[in-house]
């Protein structure tokens, strides 16, 4: 994802969309069960993981509420096909991070999602290298551990892609570091219950059980919800989400994905027009005139404006909607939630990750 974002200026319009958002609109009732999560919040410790991408915005998020953050997962490096490792994370973020006891578990990901992951699956000894090289960087710049993030691959190589994950926790386990998997959602073992070839293409490749079996954690990718023309995603989508992913995964070793960004659509064509974070949402303030809601089935927050003669909607997370999202972690006693990614939420939802 590509989504950019800068903090306005103007104070005046913070204070009034974190005063919007952070509950639904006059008329609409607000989602039920507080007390209750609150209570169950506290007989469990769930991780919270937030990705981050550097930027004005992620270093706010960060340094305006780190308290709310147990790991920090910055997308900061990347695997080539021959297992060399390239990226960094800034000396001072590391420091800020180290200096508030946050977990530093970077992401490394399979180039730019290219097909480099082909040469390395196929080569044991390219695999070495890159495993060397993970757990040379991680104790070297004490991170905690990786989450690998491999995208955009074959279904074909799932059974490498899974025993590359076990060469690595092997080998990360001797090093006390700990190892992660991001996974792209499933909802069915059957294929043909995907459109486009998308199984074979891109969701296939996870082993879901394999997977679980080595690695120290899951982070689902339980969002953009590929079936959705409002939210980034639906509850219900999310709800089957997470129980198909239990049938395969421990819970106490699954996180659950969630958005900190919003979908756009204009509302003549039903075309998805935008994606992006608070700026954006500001931005509609600053020059729109905005109707404020929020759907309890979808339990989802929008806003409604026009501009040009269309009619534009931004299903967005507030408060309210990361409070169901959380409670699916509760009542689940899942290992946790991976947020993506700092700098683009709005600072409601963090009453939703108090602890």
């Amino acid at each position: 994802m590509k989504l950019s974002s800068a903090f306005l200026k103007s104070a005046a319009i913070i204070f009034l969309s974190a005063a919007i958002f952070s509950a639904p609109p006059c008329g609409a009732a607000a989602p039920q069960g507080g007390a209750s999560l609150s209570a169950a919040k506290n007989s469990y410790n769930y991780l919270r993981i937030f990705y981050y991408r550097e930027g004005k915005n992620a270093r706010a998020s960060l340094f305006a509420h780190y308290d709310s953050i147990d790991v920090l997962a910055p997308q900061s490096y990347s695997l080539n096909g021959y297992g060399k490792l390239y990226g960094r994370i800034k000396p001072n973020v590391l420091l800020f991070a180290k200096n508030r006891n946050i977990k530093i578990m970077p992401l490394v990901t399979n180039g730019n999602f290219s097909r480099s992951y082909r040469t390395l699956l196929d080569n044991p000894a390219y695999q070495d290298t890159a495993i060397a090289a993970l757990v040379n960087e991680g104790k070297k710049k004490n991170y905690w551990g990786w989450q690998f993030d491999f995208e955009q691959m074959d279904a074909s190589y799932r059974d490498k892609f899974s025993e590359f994950i076990k060469r690595a926790a092997d080998t990360f386990k001797k090093n006390n570091l700990v190892l992660s998997v991001a996974v792209i959602a499933q909802t069915s073992s059957d294929p043909n219950d995907y459109p486009n070839n998308l199984w074979q293409k891109i969701v296939g490749v996870y082993d879901y059980a394999s997977l679980a079996r080595n690695a120290d954690f899951i982070s689902l990718m339980s969002y953009d919800d590929p079936y959705s023309t409002g939210p980034v995603v639906r509850y219900e989508w999310l709800k089957s989400a997470v129980d198909y992913a239990l049938k395969y995964i421990p819970n106490e070793k699954l996180s659950m994905g969630v958005p900190l960004y919003y979908w756009q659509w204009n509302d003549q064509t039903g075309a998805r027009v935008g994606i992006g974070g608070r700026q954006g949402i500001y931005n509609v303030f600053k020059n729109h005139k905005v109707s404020v809601n929020y759907d309890n089935n979808l339990e989802a927050a929008f806003l409604t404006y026009w501009h040009r003669s269309k009619q534009y909607t931004i299903w967005y997370e507030n408060a309210a909607s990361m409070a169901k999202k959380i409670e699916l972690v509760v009542n689940n006693k899942l290992h946790g939630f991976s947020a993506w990614a700092l700098g683009l939420e709005l600072p409601s939802v963090y009453r939703a990750f108090e602890k």
